[in-house]
């Protein structure tokens, strides 16, 4: 019995390191203090990001990657830019600070 728990507990263990590092909560992220986009992430691994709309976004080592980005005109493009998880939940990108933000849209102004 206690094999078998062993076998199951390892076994999730390691599908989910193989996971990686998941996109932060849904939402709207607001930039904090400038005059940028927001980003947007949603729960299906879709990420809104430099006036891009990417699918399948994975996080690693401070970058986020797409293979599938649409732009405006619908130009389809990759993304691999920076893209920082803090532990309070905000992000970071291009420098910029971004929070959740909970209110109605659009973002407020700085």
């Amino acid at each position: 019995m206690r094999t078998v728990f062993l076998a199951v507990a390892l076994a999730a263990l390691s599908s989910h390191a193989q996971a990686g590092p998941r996109l932060p909560a849904s939402g709207l992220y607001c930039p904090i203090g400038v005059d940028v986009p927001p980003i947007s992430v949603d729960g299906r691994g879709g990420l809104g990001i430099d006036l891009l709309d990417c699918a399948r976004v994975s996080l690693s080592r401070g970058r986020a990657r797409s293979e599938v980005c649409f732009g405006n005109g619908g130009a389809q493009v990759t993304l691999d830019t920076d893209l920082a998880v803090h532990r309070d939940g905000t992000l970071r990108h291009d420098g910029v600070a971004f929070r959740l933000y909970t209110g109605p849209r659009p973002c407020p102004a700085p």
